[in-house]
């Protein structure tokens, strides 16, 4: 029984789950930090708040790098 659990059990399939799920952590944690800075310096002045665009094209390069980790599951 022990053979037949060892024979279904798809290890590359396991292995990208834990590859995505270690590379998709680093940019949900800079997006997060990127967004709580940002409201709290629009919260400090909110003047600041029509700099948005620099902000969103920063979130643009940090999401980049997720997307990266997502096609390189196809790659590999």
């Amino acid at each position: 029984m022990l053979s037949l659990f060892a024979e279904t059990l798809n290890t590359t399939v396991l292995a990208k789950g834990i590859m995505m799920g270690f590379g998709m952590l680093g940019p949900a944690l800079g997006i997060g930090l990127i967004g709580s800075a940002f409201m709290n310096a629009v919260g400090r002045n909110p003047e600041a708040s029509k700099y948005l665009g620099q902000i969103l094209v920063i979130i643009a390069i940090v999401e980049l790098m997720a997307l990266l980790v997502f096609a390189s599951l196809f790659i590999i």
